[in-house]
């Protein structure tokens, strides 16, 4: 290693793995969703959610730094308030253990937008180096 690089850990992984596990997440639910509304078959629900990922691939690599760190603090807060909302809701549960599980899905997903963020910087950094 040279100065500067770091080891890839088991945490960075990790939040890695989610980011990929949200975006297949988010693009399966709405290509089933749209191909749903227009009463398509399953491929075109795949075809529908392999576009979807694209984009929101090409626009979060596209959005400078303010801009992204505001989607992810929205998208982390709806999270936690999801989590927070289903486990006094449904669940039932008390005020302070239904907090301590909206923490989970918040760290989780700043960690993943955090790593995400970093990611795409070293895949910018190194396109760069090849020009």
């Amino acid at each position: 290693m040279t100065v500067g690089q770091e080891k890839a850990g088991i945490v960075r992984l990790r939040a890695g793995i989610l980011v990929l596990v949200a975006l297949v997440f988010i693009s399966a639910s709405a290509g089933r969703w749209t191909a749903a509304l227009f009463s398509l078959s399953w491929v075109w629900a795949a075809l529908i959610g392999i576009v979807i990922a694209a984009m929101i691939a090409l626009i979060v690599t596209r959005l400078d730094r303010v801009a992204y760190f505001g989607i992810a603090a929205i998208v982390t807060l709806f999270g936690a308030y999801t989590a927070y909302d289903f486990a006094r809701g449904p669940v039932d549960w008390s005020q302070g253990w239904a907090l301590v599980l909206a923490l989970v899905p918040a760290v989780l997903l700043a960690a993943a937008f955090w790593d995400f963020r970093h990611i795409v910087a070293e895949v910018r950094a190194w396109a760069n180096s090849r020009n």
